[in-house]
């Protein structure tokens, strides 16, 4: 498909679609293609977001909001913890 002016053209030149002068609103000229092909074909595909989770190292706190300081008695360390962290990323 080709988009020339107001006129979506199939690719042997035949007008699949016009656009209304006035309103904007896209009619179809041939039946084998639905609307929403000739919509996604104008004005691109719908772009949807998706919720990402990803985690962060960050310094341990209390409930007082003071950092905890690792114990060298333990293999782990307590000073440090992971924060989960939600992005929403674009996916096409």
């Amino acid at each position: 498909m080709k988009l020339k002016d107001n006129k979506v053209l199939s690719d042997d030149g035949k007008v699949i679609a016009e656009r209304e002068r006035g309103y904007g609103d896209w009619i179809s000229m041939d039946d084998s293609v639905s609307i929403s092909d000739i919509l996604d074909f104008v004005n691109g595909p719908v772009i949807e977001e998706a919720e990402v989770e990803e985690t962060e190292m960050v310094r341990a706190r209390n409930d007082k909001g003071h950092y905890i300081a690792d114990d060298p008695t333990t293999p782990k360390n307590e000073a440090w913890t992971t924060k989960i962290i939600k992005k929403l990323v674009k996916k096409s």
